[in-house]
Formats: structure tokens, sequence, C-alpha cells
């Protein structure tokens, strides 16, 4: 699938009524766990736009132009919500959690992989600490309340390796502010990578910050 040669469809006709909202859950102990991650992925994409057309909105005074951006906006959240109620309700915060950072390694190792830009690599990488690390607390913390083992939920897909000490986790603020692309003109790619990760990561942020009682 190419993106670029794809045809859009109108707007209008995005919109979908409340019955086709209500879309069947998956089954938590059937379903393949990329699915999982891809429903997660795409969940941040279309809240990335949601969010990304707001602060637009607020930002400009042409009614003619906040209007447009309400229209593709409600259409992109419908988009978001079906996507939320394929979770089912037996799935737990902390199985589906594990799939988050299952998201978190594979992504942004394929992505460090593809990207040209040193300074997105270096951030991809830096990154990628600290999901291996969260995938294994996760895993093992999921163990020690349930019993269950996080090899089942990632299909044996991602491998779950032992996290760096908790003193070589913590890091100073400063340290999340990441170099810009060095290429004034960047390769496509590079920019797909960056915009994916940034919402995905988005996603991950609001996940724990409003799950942690859960």
């Amino acid at each position: 699938m190419n993106p670029f040669k794809m045809r859009p469809e109108r707007t209008g006709d995005l919109f979908v009524d409340w019955e086709k909202f209500w879309v069947k859950p998956y089954n938590k102990n059937e379903v393949n766990p990329y699915t999982r991650t891809r429903i997660i992925l795409m969940n941040g994409t279309e809240f990335e736009n949601v969010w990304f057309s707001h602060q637009f909105s607020r930002s400009v005074g042409d009614d003619e132009l906040r209007r447009k951006l309400a229209y593709i906006r409600k259409s992109e959240q419908q988009q978001q919500k079906i996507l939320t109620h394929l979770k089912p309700a037996d799935e737990s915060a902390l199985e589906h959690t594990i799939g988050y950072e299952q998201l978190a390694v594979d992504l942004t190792a394929h992505l460090a992989k593809r990207v040209n830009d040193k300074n997105i690599k270096s951030a991809l990488d830096f990154a990628l600490l600290e999901d291996f690390d969260h995938l294994y607390r996760y895993a093992d913390y999921l163990d020690f309340t349930t019993g269950e083992h996080a090899e089942k939920l990632v299909g044996g897909y991602t491998e779950i390796t032992p996290g760096r000490p908790t003193i070589s986790h913590h890091r100073h603020p400063y340290d999340s502010i990441r170099y810009p692309m060095t290429d004034k003109c960047p390769a496509t790619m590079d920019v797909l990578a960056a915009n994916v990760i940034t919402a995905a990561e988005q996603q991950t942020m609001n996940y724990y910050m409003n799950t942690a009682a859960l």
C-alpha cells in the first residue's frame, strides 16, 4: 500500500452513524499481538490529528478555515472512537500496557533502521533503551501480580530482555530535548518517521497519565 498513490475519500463520506460506532472488540486471548499494536498506533495517529487541529484552530482568526478544520476533525474523532471500541472490556490496563510497550519497542526499532537523518536515528536509539526497560518492568509486574507471562501477550514476536538497573534509568528532564533534523529538505521517510513516533509516544504518555489508578 502506497498512501501517496491512494485517492482520499470525500470528508463528508467518512462520517458514520451510531450503529457503526459499536464494533465488535477483539478477543484478547486470540488476537494477533500486532493487531493490538496497530490499533494502539492508529488511535494515537488519530489523536495527534485531532489535537493538532485544535491547536491550529486556536492560532488562526479565519473563521472559514476554522469551520473546515472542525469539519475534518469530527470525522477523525469518530475514527478514533471506533478504534477505542476495539479494545475488549476484559483486557486489563496492565495487559493493554504490554501492548503499548511492544508497539514502542518494535516501532522504534523499525524506524531507527530506516531513517537517514543522524539526529532522528539518535533520538530513536535513545528512546529504544527506555522502551526495552519499560517492557521488561511491566512484564515483570504482570508476572508478579497475576502470574501471567507477558511472552504470551507479545506472541513471541518481541524479545523481553532484562532492563537496566533503576539507577541507570533516571535522567534529567533536559535529556528529553533532542536535536532537530539536520537536513533542511529531509527525506520523506525521515519526516514520516518523526511524525509517527511523536504520535505514538504522545498517545503512550496520555495513556499512562490517565490510567495510573486502574
